[in-house]
């Protein structure tokens, strides 16, 4: 089958290599129909190891042939025992990450925190391979019992975002939004627009999303609802005000992660209010003690719970939230290297890239 695999920083490779072969009786081969490019994804291009920074707090270098991929939807077409047999032929979208169950972290309710997670697309938990099973690819890995099989009116495009969107179902539960919160996304990407959307489901009257890219706010402008602001040439704190009556917000999600976003934010932050980061790096930031004060609590935000994923399956499926606008270019496998220089040109001509391995 035809892979794209990861050499080594700013490496990729479209090669021919095996179809993975199933080892245990819940595994199942899922033909790839739609894959997303996620933020992660660029970064381990650039030589970065997003999940490690996030759940282990340190840093751990990349093994070669990774197969990155881990946005995805697709078909069954092998199981491996006669108890999902009922699988074969399924749309599914598909869960890129098994924990342990067992330690203490997956014990007291963290799971997404497990050192022990398997993970599709991030090289982590499968021990020395030749190649690391990713959804960059015709065919990939799978495990049954937490697939989600998908509705006939959705399409694989729009389930394969599910797995982003978890991860800002898991964000917009650590800030605890009241009815009527105001909220602000520094980072108007697809995982600030999927927090966005989610906020407003759960009851944000006014959500910002604070982005330098042209694409990104034409985009945001498809949402009714959000406001799009250009930091470079809007004062952000008067847009607000504005808009809102007041200067400062309940919650601000941090999707850059810089020290220039962190201290904006924390002018901006409201009494008990909530900073959350989702974009973790490996540098100093400057804290003064004072942001602590009136009870606001600073936190950051790593993956996913399993029940996440399995609301933003649900939110996708009712309509709740709209995933297909977001999506600008699609791309068969052989032009990676087009797909990914798009997203990383200054400034972006991309917002939302996927694959489309076997259209």
């Amino acid at each position: 089958m035809k892979a794209i695999v990861l050499r080594g920083p700013k490496r990729l490779e479209l090669v021919d290599i095996p179809r993975p072969r199933l080892t245990e009786p819940n595994q199942v081969i899922v033909r790839v129909e739609a894959c997303g490019i996620c933020g992660s994804d660029v970064r381990y291009y650039l030589g970065e190891n997003p999940w490690a920074l996030h759940t282990l707090g340190y840093h751990v270098d990349n093994p070669p042939n990774m197969i990155l991929g881990h946005e995805f939807a697709g078909v069954v077409v092998e199981v491996n025992s006669p108890l999902y047999e009922r699988l074969l032929g399924r749309r599914v979208g598909v869960q890129a990450f098994r924990v342990c169950g067992e330690c203490a972290l997956c014990r007291s309710g963290h799971e997404n925190l497990c050192p022990h997670t398997m993970h599709i697309g991030h090289a982590q938990g499968w021990g020395e391979m030749d190649y690391y099973p990713g959804a960059y690819a015709e065919y990939c890995l799978a495990w049954a019992d937490v697939l989600h099989p998908m509705e006939e009116h959705v399409s694989f495009e729009e389930e394969a975002m599910r797995d982003i969107l978890g991860v800002a179902v898991h964000a917009v539960g650590r800030a605890q939004i009241s009815p009527g919160a105001t909220v602000l996304c520094i980072g108007g990407g697809p995982a600030g627009l999927c927090i966005a959307q989610v906020a407003r489901v759960r009851g944000a009257r006014h959500v910002f999303l604070s982005d330098p890219s042209p694409i990104a706010r034409e985009v945001i402008g498809r949402y009714a609802g959000l406001y799009a602001v250009d930091p470079a040439t809007s004062d952000l704190r008067e847009t607000i005000r504005q808009a809102t009556g007041e200067a400062s917000c309940q919650a601000i999600f941090d999707t850059v992660g810089t020290e220039e976003t962190f201290q904006q934010a924390m002018a901006l932050l409201g009494p008990a209010g909530t900073y959350v980061n989702l974009a973790v790096h490996d540098e100093a930031l400057a804290l003064n003690a004072r942001a602590l004060g009136s009870e606001r609590v600073l936190t950051s935000s790593s993956n996913a719970f399993y029940r996440d994923e399995r609301e933003a399956h649900t939110l996708i499926q009712t309509g709740a939230v709209d995933v297909r606008s977001m999506i600008t270019h699609r791309f068969r496998l052989e032009a990676y290297q087009e797909a990914f220089d798009l997203l990383l040109e200054e400034p972006k001509r991309a917002y939302k890239v996927v694959f489309v391995p076997n259209a």
